[in-house]
């Protein structure tokens, strides 16, 4: 308690031998990780903040505008669909190309569905963002975070998408999953 206390005070430019102080070990401890997975929480839960003021709710999942097209597609259609502009393509050399577009494309569906959200290419496109979003920096794969959505969403029933996927990289990063 007295450590933690002692991090909590404002550290001299210098100490008295005239060096700079040493790099805080702050994020190797149990506490550090805790406040690096609540960093995580609250930065998906501005992210969520923002995708409802800027794109307004959720529409059910019956009404698709145009643009919200569904991504159900033929295997004999996929080469036709992999474009700049396709998320799914994006998402797969995010991740390095090492999984294949049908790959990441099942297990973005599946996140989706897991999640309550409709399997639209735009909603495709905001999962990455959200998932790329809790990785950047973690050094934790974002397919690993996206596989885990599923699974995660099937016990805590009412979070969202971006909620679910902070969550998973939480765990992921702090060696739970």
């Amino acid at each position: 308690m007295e450590s933690d206390l002692r991090m909590a005070e404002a550290l001299p430019e210098t100490d008295p031998g005239g060096d700079p102080p040493a790099p805080l070990k702050f994020t190797r401890t149990t506490a550090g990780q805790l406040l690096i997975a609540c960093s995580i929480i609250a930065a998906i839960g501005a992210i969520v903040v923002v995708s409802v003021v800027v794109g307004g709710s959720r529409p059910p999942a019956a009404v698709q505008s145009d643009r919200q097209s569904s991504v159900q597609s033929s295997p004999a259609d996929a080469p036709s669909l992999r474009t700049a502009d396709d998320p799914i393509e994006q998402a797969r050399e995010a991740v390095g190309g090492s999984y294949s577009y049908e790959r990441v494309q099942q297990a973005t569906a599946a996140a989706l569905v897991a999640t309550g959200t409709p399997v639209t290419t735009d909603n495709f496109s905001r999962a990455w963002s959200s998932v790329l979003a809790v990785t950047d920096k973690l050094g934790i794969e974002p397919m690993d975070v996206m596989l885990c959505v599923p699974e995660l969403a099937s016990s805590e029933s009412g979070l969202t998408f971006p909620e679910v996927a902070a969550l998973c990289a939480s765990e992921i990063y702090l060696g739970k999953r």
